[in-house]
């Protein structure tokens, strides 16, 4: 059993894989409360698109991808965080334009990228991940990126829980909201460029809601709530690595489906807001008649 369970992790690129993982966990645990809070899951989605024309371009020019999605993300991000502070265009309408502009200009590139071979294998890994294919290099950008993330959001916790739950006493205080929509925004753009190479682009935006979204159901308190989907994120991701090891699953996809796995059973089981438990205080003898 012992040998069952240790070896997947005998192997440099499974125990790289680990690696990689549990720090994207704990960024995603920091990160994703705060985007779950403020119910801004559309931004990760847009952001994991609208990196792709920097990917492109590195591609292109024979580049470094991690620079190229950094530097596409940190453009994007800033375009729709000032141009939502004119008065006649809404957020929304913003993140929409950039977002999808963006994503259109990295499909053309990447089109033009792909049609060189050499490039093809590389544009699938961005799509979908290569979580066995984690470099040394990818841990480190990892550690560097994810520890600048997590101490920022450490710094400024209280600022930004406040605007989460309260924008309108958060801006009275005379914190300026569109910085702290800035800080977040970069957050979530660094967090989605540093998880590519494990769980893709496709695969990031379950990667970084589902945790939180799952601790959500089990706590209230912030604390919790990060420590729960960083949890979860990790167990996901073990579990993932087992299957994708011993069932030639895609790594990726694994993850991600044994953490909506773990959403459900949380819907379904929480003690104070799961399925089952409303439905027994709703047939309580309390509340009949």
């Amino acid at each position: 059993m012992f040998d069952w369970l240790s070896e997947p992790f005998t192997t440099a690129f499974t125990q790289n894989a680990l690696k990689e993982l549990a720090m994207v966990s704990v960024l995603s645990g920091v990160v994703g409360v705060y985007v779950v809070l403020r119910g801004i899951a559309f931004i990760v989605d847009g952001l994991s698109h609208a990196i792709l024309p920097g990917i492109a371009v590195a591609l292109l020019v024979g580049g470094n991808t991690f620079v190229g999605a950094f530097v596409a993300a940190l453009v994007v991000t800033a375009l729709v965080s000032f141009t939502s502070r004119h008065e006649q265009v809404s957020e929304d309408s913003a993140t929409g334009i950039f977002f999808t502009g963006a994503f259109a200009l990295g499909v053309i590139l990447t089109t033009l990228a792909v049609s060189n071979k050499s490039s093809r294998g590389t544009s699938v890994d961005i799509l979908f991940g290569q979580l066995f294919g984690v470099t040394e290099q990818d841990i480190t950008n990892t550690l560097l990126v994810g520890g600048l993330v997590t101490l920022l959001f450490v710094t400024l916790r209280k600022e930004l829980l406040l605007s989460s739950f309260d924008p309108s006493m958060s801006r009275a205080m005379g914190y300026s909201g569109w910085w702290l929509d800035l800080v977040l925004y970069l957050g979530v753009a660094l967090t989605v460029v540093v998880a590519l190479p494990a769980v893709g682009n496709i695969l990031v935006l379950a990667f970084l809601i589902t945790p939180a979204a799952t601790a959500r159901l089990l706590t209230d308190r912030i604390y919790r709530l990060i420590i729960l989907s960083a949890v979860f994120a990790f167990l996901a991701s073990i579990i993932g690595i087992y299957l994708s090891y011993y069932m030639r699953l895609a790594g990726g996809a694994s993850i991600v489906t044994v953490s909506s796995l773990l959403f459900l059973l949380s819907l379904a089981f929480s003690p104070r807001y799961g399925w089952l438990s409303r439905f027994r205080r709703k047939e309580s003898p309390a509340n009949v008649g």
